[in-house]
Parts: C-alpha cells; structure tokens; sequence
C-alpha cells in the first residue's frame, strides 16, 4: 500500500492565520508572493465587520488597510471588494496621483472598509474629510515599506487617530 504524502496549501497563510483573525486576534504574517496574505487578512475583516452591529456611516470607515503603494492598493480592493460586496459592505481605495475628488465622493456615501496609501490618508485627515475614530480593524499591509522613515512619521499619525482597540 503506497502512503500518500501530504502537500502543503497552495496558499499556506490563511489556514495558519485565520482562526486567531476571525477572532480578532493580532496577527504578522510573512509569506512570498501568491502565499495567501491578501486573503488571510481580507476574509477576516469582511467576515467580521459583516457580524458586527455597527453600521457604515459617510466618512467614517470601520476598517483601514494601509499599504505603501497604489498599485497594491488596487490590488487588494481587487481581491476584498467581491466577498466585501457580496456581504452589502463597500470598500474604497485612497492614494495620491490621482484627483481626490472621486475619492472624497465615496468616502462621502460611506465605506465600511478604507484601503489607503499614507500620504493621500494624511491629506483626508488634516483637511477634515475622513475620520478613523470608528476603525475597528486595522491591517498593515507591506510593514517593511510603511515603516520607511519617510513614510512613518505618517503612518505613526494616522494610526494615532484611530481607536486603540480597532
């Protein structure tokens, strides 16, 4: 009788990290491309807020994921906003290079989950058009590149402005 060897997922972080995720755990995942990063924290924040009893409100996102670039950025909407969408949650994306005022539009009709680049999210901020005092998930996606110097003096002030808990 021949023994089956066991293969590794395809995609190994997400049934690594989910469990602690769902649960709202804080979790660091490394992995190489196509290892299932996006989905071990984008599954987890849509379920989540899907169960939680808050509500969307304009301008005031329940979720934020900070990544360092647009490209990712887009990215990831790719991959949350179908689930997002399929459970009646919005997602948006903020980033620099383009004009705000789609992105203001949007956060003007309500986002339950904020998928921004640093320095565009400080622009929303200090001109008042954006709030994270009802984040209750926080993801950092790319750590390395947000923890640059010349990117973290925003990050650290962004997050500063988020609840504690979130």
């Amino acid at each position: 009788e021949r023994t089956r060897q066991r293969l590794p997922p395809p995609c190994p972080i997400p049934p690594a990290t989910l469990p602690d995720s769902l649960k709202g755990r804080d979790v660091l995942g490394r992995g190489r491309t196509g290892s299932g990063k996006t989905l071990a924290f984008s599954l987890p924040t849509v379920a989540r807020l899907s169960w939680a009893k808050s509500s969307r409100h304009p301008c005031r996102p329940r979720a934020l994921v900070l990544c360092p670039t647009r490209e990712l950025a887009n990215q990831i909407n790719a991959t949350m906003e179908p689930v997002a969408k399929a459970l009646g949650l919005v997602t948006t994306t903020i980033f620099g290079g383009v004009a705000q005022s789609r992105q203001v539009a949007a956060l003007d009709k309500g986002a339950d989950i904020v998928i921004a680049c640093p320095g565009r999210l400080e622009d929303l901020l200090n001109q008042r058009l954006l709030t994270l005092d009802g984040i209750e998930i926080t993801v950092l996606d790319e750590a390395a590149p947000l923890a640059d110097r010349g990117v973290l003096p925003g990050v650290k002030g962004s997050m500063a402005r988020a609840p504690k808990q979130g």
